[in-house]
């Protein structure tokens, strides 16, 4: 139960942070047209492999589609997520146009025991490290029997 704790103190810091932004939604500007693939560390109910990416399809929105796994494909109580969201990209809300975050909703599918198929809300942030490196971060809540809470710490290559 620890990573749920984990988890829930993580979604708690995303919305603060992204409550704390202003909403005003502006014309996108060109730190929010890019696209990455990356890898980092899933957490759900246990520590995995997160494969996470963004392909931008329109001005401030993106089609994000991860996959976060515990790797552990022996038994009943491993768990794979398959997610599928469509996000708004925020402008960068730091000077120096590094720190992006983004909103959405979309689609999650579990393996756990039985595979599970359900809506899930997104939320998180990229930072641009570079040109061609970003780290990432977040959080997906998703809604099947039971709610599930799970997100990911990352970084990426952009193309």
């Amino acid at each position: 139960m620890k990573t749920r704790s984990i988890a829930a103190i993580a979604l708690g810091l995303t919305a603060a942070s992204l409550a704390a932004m202003p909403m005003a939604a502006n014309a996108q500007d060109a730190s929010t047209d890019y696209n990455y693939v990356g890898a980092g560390v899933g957490i759900s109910d246990d520590i995995g492999l997160s494969i996470n990416s963004k392909v931008t399809v329109a001005d401030n929105i993106s089609v994000r589609p991860g996959v976060i796994s515990d790797l552990d494909f022996n038994g009943d109580d491993g768990e794979t997520v398959f997610l599928l969201p469509v996000t708004y990209d925020f402008n960068a809300v730091t000077d120096n146009g590094r720190l992006l975050p983004y909103l959405g909703g979309g689609l999650s599918v579990s393996t756990e025991g039985s595979t599970s198929v359900g809506p899930m809300l997104t939320g998180g942030v990229d930072y641009r490290i570079t040109d061609r490196i970003v780290a990432n971060g977040g959080v997906n809540v998703s809604f099947y029997d039971t709610t599930q809470v799970n997100g990911s710490v990352g970084l990426g290559y952009t193309f």
